[in-house]
């Protein structure tokens, strides 16, 4: 064979060689790419999933008196509350509900109310929970849960004020801080001494297992038999004090099975 004709075969297998080593890299190429491409996509999904794994934190509703500070948070609060409770729809008249919602009340309680045998002056003992709220012009928001017997709290009014509802209806007061005193002037501070003075043969005497002391005043008219006013004493001054109806006031824990 002519030289010639050998070069011009043996550039020929050249060019084929070369042209199948070109496919043949451009392939592994392509399924690199692809492989690259596949594990982003995973990647990217496995990132955008993770967030529906969060969850948002449970809001749990407190059982305690809220902040009595006044405004409109204080407000609302107690006229959604005020208006449940079984108690009040069976016990309360038409026109005093009508009276509750249309009708601004002047509050009644102030630095000058005084607790009785009988209740907290406007606000006795036997009302429901609408009738107080009349009586002291002021809703009353629920301490807890509202059930057979729970405490509400006067919301414009002193610090320290808190009733009982058992059965529907106020039964007790009692006083842990402020001006608030009794018809005497008993109140929070007041030296166990004094209470001594003022209601001498009236009182008993009971030590509580907290080493406490409570002076009970046991009225002496057969009107007021069933009520007590109770003081309780700590270093030697008044630490709190009650006043209610028997057997409800003799328990530091009113609603206490």
């Amino acid at each position: 064979m002519p030289f010639r004709q050998l070069a011009s075969v043996l550039i020929a297998l050249i060019v084929i060689m070369g042209a199948a080593l070109f496919v043949i890299t451009r392939g592994g190429d392509n399924s690199g790419n692809s492989s690259a491409s596949t594990t982003t996509t995973t990647a990217a999904t496995t990132t955008t999933t993770s967030p529906s794994t969060t969850l948002a934190p449970t809001t749990t509703i407190p059982t305690q008196c809220a902040s009595r500070d006044t405004g409109a948070d204080t407000t609302t609060t107690a006229a959604t509350t005020t208006t449940t409770g079984p108690a009040d729809a069976s016990t309360t008249t038409g026109p005093v509900d009508t009276a509750t919602t249309t009708t601004e009340q002047t509050p009644t309680l102030g630095a000058n109310s005084s607790v009785s045998t009988v209740g907290l002056d406007t606000v006795t003992f036997g009302l429901t929970v609408k009738q107080a709220e009349l009586a002291a012009g002021t809703p009353m928001t629920p301490c807890e849960p509202v059930s057979d017997c729970y405490r509400v709290t006067p919301s414009d009014a002193p610090k320290g004020i808190s009733f009982v509802v058992d059965a529907g209806t106020i039964e007790r007061v009692d006083i842990t801080e402020g001006p608030i005193t009794t018809r005497s002037g008993l109140g929070i501070g007041t030296a166990e001494s004094r209470i001594v003075e003022s209601l001498g043969d009236k009182l008993d005497r009971k030590v509580n297992n907290d080493g406490s002391i409570d002076l009970i005043f046991v009225p002496t008219d057969a009107n007021d038999a069933e009520f007590r006013v109770i003081f309780t004493i700590r270093d030697g001054v008044v630490d709190t004090f009650r006043s209610g109806r028997v057997p409800l006031i003799l328990g530091a824990d009113a609603c206490s099975s």
